[in-house]
């Protein structure tokens, strides 16, 4: 009886350790149920993964090329052929042009589901392309109903023949007519997962209409690459897929879990037009120009010679994003939240990669998986009970350390599982051990305050401690973020204001001038956002804000200086959704300036902002100001200009004093970002230039001429207006020799 009362407690720990292993195992394994959050939760710690590990740079050594579809190989097309879908012709040439570069395999990622819309000889030019090199693979969709079994097909994977006869029911195409032309055709629908990103792939998929699995369309491109039957697919054992003898490991029954290289553009990418391009194809450019250019065959820069395509495989496939044929990944586009979005196309070039260097991602079976589970269980629960048996004089000391070591303990099964991810390609859950020192902890602090009860006021103390660590706790501990202040840091500022706004909101009605100005802050901050600019405020219809803090920003300058830009623009495109009547002149000026300011905390005791003071800050704001004398759209300060002047263009407007500044300042207007496709737009800015240098050496017949010369060039130009009336006063009474060029402005 002794012996057995002595047994009962640790009986009793065992009977709960058991116990909550099992329920462990249960939650985790979907052996009853499957609990969505937790699966989301483990998705996304798999999408950290990705992440922390970061993007790998493989554009030199792929063996995979995009030959995307994008504006620029929409507007080479000549305007004869320029309907979509394009004639088939099209894409013949350029299966003919990469076969004779030396490429392996192709892939044409559009679902060709009607003739021709010109000619059914362009059908039959691309049929016998096809045909004739044996290496091109098109692409394919199931119904909706078949479309479904990617993510949840319970069939026996085995390798699987298509039946030697073509089938009779010619409308077994799978939604593509050029199926029937040698059969080579890949399933391009991707399974998503619980949160609606994409992870995973399907290397095959049953077709109840044909009667057989057919490959996914990586694979079938796969097949060309490794010279195997179209007609193979996968074999699926225990744990992996088995295809061209590599194991390709399983994620689940149906699927591998993909491994993204990295974000949008990680694969090489080459415009489609250019490889049609050869000097028996015509394009608009070369129409317009009357000239050959020949982005294919030039002996110079020809892509025919420059072994870009040699041995690779070629997927021809859409970048547009009108196209929408795009996924969500767990990579997002600088790191961009909101930014995950990856082209088809370049989602199968990862399968097809990871394939062709077995750069597979391997996930935990399920047998070590509760194994591990079951260790994790036993050492946090029995762990958990000698730390608390521990005798101390303050007992709360115990229950610190225990949560401590359980804190350790979750940090390295969170960090074990980034460094197999990121060293090995390995794929553990992060949530299941998680829940399983969770349980394991709190089961035995349960079993501890029903075992002594003495420590049951110190438990629940030690709990109130631990859900009292909320953002008011925090402050209160750590007062001195509460204090007023700031800190000196070097960043660039901008004020932007609507020119005229007082006669344009005379013209609205109440409601409508709220909408108007909702709509316009809107649409400028999101710009603001978008560049990493820092919101400081509105006032009415004017914007401030800042680039720089409360993170540090390499590039402020410039960033603030693409947004004026793109804000002129968005404005431009504005103009024309509101339907603005022609006598409506609306427009914004915007001043930009660089410099060290006071950042931080600043206001009164019970009320203060985070913003930026001093007097480079008055000067941005006086800028935008002096926009009006000009006639300009954004002025930049001197400071601004000589830390972006290799990436914009601008002319100088002027030597200017500010009203409240000693010393002048040199000032510009933006006018663009530098961009080689448009600097002949800029040519005039060659002439504004010099007339501003006549000014400066006081040739002011020779000045005003030069900016007569702008004025016929841009006859609006409020600046050489302004210049021209300046020179004509001084001919007429010329300035006296100390004259140092630098205007003063009399208003803010």
């Amino acid at each position: 009886m002794l012996s057995l009362k002595k047994l009962k407690p640790q009986l009793q720990k065992l009977f709960l350790f058991l116990a909550v292993a099992v329920l462990t195992i249960t939650l985790s394994q979907d052996i009853l149920f499957t609990l969505a959050p937790l699966k989301n939760l483990d998705l996304k710690l798999i999408d950290d993964r990705f992440v922390h590990r970061g993007e790998i740079d493989i554009k030199d050594s792929a063996d995979v090329i995009i030959l995307e579809v994008t504006q620029e190989s929409y507007n080479l097309i000549p305007d004869s052929l320029r309907v979509w879908p394009w004639p088939r012709s099209i894409f013949s040439k350029v299966i003919e042009n990469l076969m004779n570069a030396g490429a392996k395999a192709v892939g044409i990622d559009f679902v060709m589901s009607d003739p021709d819309r010109l000619s059914p000889a362009n059908d039959s030019m691309l049929i016998n392309t096809i045909r004739k090199h044996g290496s091109v693979v098109v692409a394919g969709k199931t119904s909706i109903r078949e479309a479904a079994r990617l993510a949840y097909s319970e069939v026996t994977y085995e390798m699987v023949q298509y039946r030697d006869t073509t089938y009779e029911d010619q409308k077994i195409n799978f939604n593509n007519i050029f199926f029937n032309a040698d059969s080579s055709i890949g399933i391009v629908q991707v399974p998503v997962d619980y949160d609606n990103v994409n992870r995973r792939y399907n290397p095959m998929v049953v077709s109840t209409r044909a009667g057989n699995n057919l490959p996914s369309f990586g694979f079938a491109l796969l097949n060309k690459y490794y010279n195997l039957s179209q007609r193979t697919v996968v074999k699926r054992e225990e744990n992996d897929f088995i295809f061209a003898e590599k194991k390709i490991p399983r994620f689940d029954k149906q699927s591998m879990l993909v491994n993204f290289y990295g974000a949008d553009g990680t694969f090489p990418r080459v415009e489609f037009a250019h490889v049609l391009d050869d000097s028996e194809f015509l394009t608009q450019e070369e129409i317009d120009l009357d000239a050959e250019i020949n982005y294919w065959e030039d002996p110079d820069i020809g892509l025919l010679y420059s072994g870009i395509f040699e041995n690779k495989v070629v997927i021809i496939g859409s970048t547009l994003p009108e196209d929408k044929d795009y996924f969500n990944i767990p990579f997002s586009k600088g790191g961009v939240q909101g930014r995950n979005l990856l082209y088809g196309v370049e989602y199968h070039a990862n399968v097809i990669q990871n394939v062709i260097w077995d750069s597979f991602l391997y996930k935990q079976s399920r047998f070590s998986e509760i194994i591990f589970l079951i260790l994790i269980v036993f050492v946090t629960f029995f762990g958990s009970n000698s730390v608390k048996q521990i005798k101390v004089k303050y007992q709360l000391l115990t229950e610190v350390i225990n949560f401590f070591l359980v804190v350790v303990l979750i940090y390295l099964i969170y960090f074990l599982g980034f460094y197999l991810f990121a060293n090995y390609n390995y794929v553990i859950s992060i949530v299941s051990p998680v829940i399983a020192v969770v349980l394991a902890y709190f089961s035995s602090t349960a079993f501890h305050l029903l075992k002594e009860r003495s420590q049951n006021k110190m438990i629940r103390g030690m709990f109130s401690t631990y859900v009292s660590k909320d953002l008011v706790n925090e402050l209160l501990q750590n007062p001195d973020k509460l204090k007023l202040g700031g800190e000196k840091r070097n960043l660039s500022i901008m004020f932007s204001d609507i020119a005229g706004f007082t006669t344009i909101s005379e013209k609205m009605t109440p409601e409508g001038l709220v909408d108007f100005i909702n709509a316009y802050l809107t649409e400028m901050t999101g710009i603001v956002i978008r560049n990493k600019g820092t919101l400081d405020k509105y006032l009415g219809d004017a914007i401030m804000a800042f680039w720089g803090a409360p993170i540090s920003i390499k590039e402020h300058e410039y960033l603030a200086c693409l947004t004026a830009v793109e804000m002129q623009k968005r404005l431009i495109e504005m103009r024309k959704e509101w339907n603005l009547s022609e006598d409506t002149n609306l427009s914004i000026r915007i001043g930009i300036n660089s410099g060290d300011v006071v950042v931080g905390n600043i206001g009164g005791q019970n009320r203060f902002d985070y913003t930026v003071m001093g007097d480079n800050v008055n000067l941005a704001s006086r800028l935008e100001g002096a926009n009006k004398m000009y006639g300009s759209g954004i002025m930049i300060s001197e400071n601004t200009f000589a830390a972006v002047k290799e990436k914009i263009f601008v002319r100088e407007l002027d030597n200017i004093r500010v009203k409240g500044k000693i010393k002048p300042t040199k000032v510009y207007e933006l006018i663009d970002i530098i961009d080689d496709s448009r600097n002949q737009e800029y040519s005039w800015i060659g002439i504004y230039d010099k007339a501003i240098s006549e000014y400066k050496s006081r040739n002011f017949e020779s000045s005003k001429k030069l900016f007569s010369d702008v004025l016929s060039i841009k006859p609006d130009d409020e600046t050489a207006k302004l210049y021209i009336e300046r020179c004509a006063a001084y001919i007429a009474n010329p300035p006296d020799d100390d004259w140092d060029g630098v205007f003063v402005m009399k208003t803010k």
